[in-house]
């Protein structure tokens, strides 16, 4: 689901979303529960929270692919404040022992129970169109995930064999079980006939959630 401003959320961490162009989330620890996030996206905690790094397996390939080797980890009680710094929505979801596959660097923060890792994206269509062409994010466990969807984010569930086709970096989310392969789409007709651009597949069943914008691009209309 995706959070607004002042949403609170009954698991056990209590999670508190402000402002509605640049959200930051407040994440309030009691004793028992712990959370991870990229070290860059803290603005804020309380000095008594405990704050560690987590080590993350496959350093060597992750940080080939540009993805985080370190990560960290808050412990309560206390509260600690997060944001990516872009223009966006919070979406929060929470997970019973599913696997979800996450677009890199849309991650925000996720409950300590929850297991991260990688999965490599594989064959050539897909690697041209990931990101770093290498890896995405994949959370599974019992817990919350936090994530951070530029612009506006759709959330949808394809049906079993359903498809639809994305921009290779709108996706935001997708359950393990929705397939994805990027392909070229070809320009049949008219002046530019013979050239096309590339989008991804994703094939049901299971959820997908894509946004509305590309931080990675420039910004139309924009002057010097």
């Amino acid at each position: 689901m995706k959070l607004r401003e002042g949403v609170t959320t009954d698991e056990g961490i209590r999670v508190r979303v402000e402002g509605h162009l640049v959200p930051i989330v407040e994440l309030g620890l009691d004793a028992s529960h712990a959370v991870y996030f990229e070290h860059h996206t803290i603005l804020a905690k309380s000095p008594q929270l405990r704050v560690g790094l987590m080590a993350v397996r496959g350093a060597l390939r992750r940080m080939l692919a540009g993805l985080p080797v370190l990560l960290t980890k808050a412990e309560g009680p206390g509260t600690v404040a997060l944001s990516r710094d872009g223009v966006g929505e919070i979406v929060a979801l929470e997970l019973r022992g599913e696997a979800i596959d996450v677009l890199e660097h849309r991650f925000l923060a996720a409950s300590a129970s929850v297991g991260y890792g990688a999965v490599r994206v594989r064959g050539i269509k897909n690697l041209l169109g990931s990101g770093t062409g290498f890896f995405m994010d994949r959370f599974q466990g019992n817990g919350l995930v936090l994530l951070h969807g530029y612009g506006d984010v759709i959330e949808t569930e394809l049906q079993a064999g359903q498809a639809l086709d994305l921009d290779p970096f709108a996706w935001l989310y997708k359950d393990a079980s929705v397939g994805m392969e990027t392909h070229l789409v070809n320009l049949t007709t008219g002046l530019f006939g013979g050239s096309g651009f590339v989008m991804s597949r994703f094939t049901g069943p299971g959820r997908l959630a894509y946004q509305s914008m590309d931080p990675l691009s420039p910004l139309e209309g924009t002057s010097e």
